[in-house]
């Protein structure tokens, strides 16, 4: 695993590990929050419905006790009218009302369950089994209290939950009472409770967006990280194997140069020791000997074998006089040895091109004459050099046999040609075959851009020199 990688993994991990500890940490906080938040306005809303009740009982109490007689023989006729103005003391729509009990139990005013008046209700439990007039007289008796219990609520007419005040009418032993139903306060924590559900769930979502980005958004970067690594070894590839091959041209130039100012001279002045010896011979008017004969014919043969393989190695043509002439030399000597005819088109480049261009080209061109003289069987090759649209342009056709490009089971696209090509796609360049029945079509395209700057930098070293 590459380094790179490795860092991606981890930071990846860091984000996961983070985004998992801020989650049950925010989670954890906003569940303390809301059951903080809940209680408290639960207490608040208590706190507000008792005051409420107060206040009810105080208007009520008030409206009352005006009307106590200083004589207490007209008690009877006041009660009845304290009841008939309390009963009719309503608030809150249907479910805001006051009701009476005497201290034993028995009902005295009840405006929304009439049946109750008169009777004793002294032992009326609740559904959870409290004996609520019991309470509601001890409560009112200790001077006003408040107590919960269940009871029938009378606009839905079904059993709610209700916080009832009751404090003592004391001139006549009444206990007086009222209550607020809390299904309202109910609703309104739950609403409250399910908001806070809403904001944490939506930080929840907020946490998980945030993570899945930042690691969608590593893998990006790691991505465009790796793909910029990548990138820069395949140019340091690149490089190093066009070192080697500019070192191994070097080295062919020199061998070459070699062949041709030794080997070959050396060949040379042996043959006109020979021509030397024959010559002497004729005049002495001696036989030559058939060894001596065998031996020019050899010589002879050798010069030319190491003369060709000289200029297989690296022609001198190509430095001396350009490419467009070393095309045109070795067209010439391919179609002698194999009589296949060859149309050079070409513009003047002796000068124009770079050495590593001169060699790249000459090379494709060397090659591929190779190839068409192992496999095509071709009869004709035509050879087009030319630059045009910012594109320096090299075609060679040849109306041989062709291959199938995807199924080759020859060795025409061998190593020779696969490696041309790596040549060509460094200098920015496109290497295309095109291949049937009728022949082959090798296109190879360099950018005039990609050696433009040779030469605007060699005029600058030059330029630098003179100073």
């Amino acid at each position: 695993m590459t380094l790179p990688l490795r860092l991606l993994y981890i930071a990846v991990f860091q984000v996961i590990l983070t985004s998992v500890i801020t989650y049950y940490l925010v989670s954890n906080e906003y569940r303390e929050l809301s059951v903080k938040t809940v209680k408290a306005l639960e207490s608040f809303l208590i706190k507000q419905k008792e005051q409420e009740l107060k206040n009810y009982t105080s208007i009520a109490l008030t409206s009352v006790e005006h009307m106590y007689p200083s004589d207490k023989s007209n008690d009877n006729k006041v009660k009845g009218v304290v009841a008939d103005i309390v009963e009719n003391m309503l608030y809150n729509g249907d479910d805001g009302y006051f009701f009476i009990y005497d201290v034993h139990g028995n009902n005295v005013v009840h405006p929304k369950q009439p049946n109750r008046v008169g009777k004793s209700w002294w032992d009326l439990r609740d559904s959870n089994g409290e004996m609520i007039i019991q309470v509601l007289i001890k409560n009112a008796q200790k001077g006003g209290d408040f107590y919960r219990y269940n009871w029938s609520k009378p606009s839905e007419g079904q059993q709610s939950e209700k916080m009832g005040y009751s404090t003592m009418i004391e001139r006549w032993d009444w206990m007086i009472g009222t209550g607020v139903y809390l299904d309202d306060v109910y609703k309104q924590l739950n609403e409250t409770q399910n908001e806070i559900n809403r904001h944490i769930n939506r930080t929840k979502k907020i946490i998980l967006v945030v993570a899945l980005s930042s690691i969608f958004f590593i893998f990006i970067f790691g991505f465009a990280v790796n793909l910029s690594h990548k990138r820069k070894a395949e140019e340091k590839i690149n490089e190093l194997s066009q070192r080697v091959i500019d070192v191994q041209e070097e080295e062919n130039r020199h061998i070459s140069r070699e062949l041709h100012d030794g080997i070959i001279q050396i060949l040379v002045s042996i043959k006109y020791s020979l021509e030397a010896t024959r010559l002497s011979l004729l005049k002495n008017k001696q036989e030559k000997p058939e060894p001596l004969t065998h031996a020019e014919k050899n010589l002879t043969f050798a010069i030319q074998e190491v003369r060709r393989i000289s200029h297989h190695m690296h022609p001198q043509v190509l430095d001396e006089l350009g490419l467009s002439v070393a095309i045109e030399s070795i067209a010439q000597d391919f179609s002698k040895r194999t009589g296949v005819e060859i149309q050079v088109f070409k513009p003047s480049l002796r000068k124009l091109l770079p050495d590593f261009i001169n060699t790249t080209l000459f090379r494709v061109v060397q090659e591929t004459l190779t190839n068409i003289q192992k496999h095509a069987e071709a009869k004709s090759v035509i050879i087009s050099l030319s630059i045009q649209d910012d594109w320096l342009t090299l075609t060679i056709k040849d109306d041989g046999k062709g291959f199938d490009i995807q199924n080759n089971n020859t060795s025409y696209e061998g190593i020779g040609l696969r490696n041309l090509a790596e040549r060509v796609q460094y200098h920015k360049g496109e290497f295309n075959i095109k291949s049937s029945k009728k022949g082959t079509l090798i296109t190879v395209k360099i950018p005039t851009a990609s050696f433009v700057n040779h030469f605007n930098e060699a005029t600058i070293r030059t330029k630098n020199d003179d100073r």
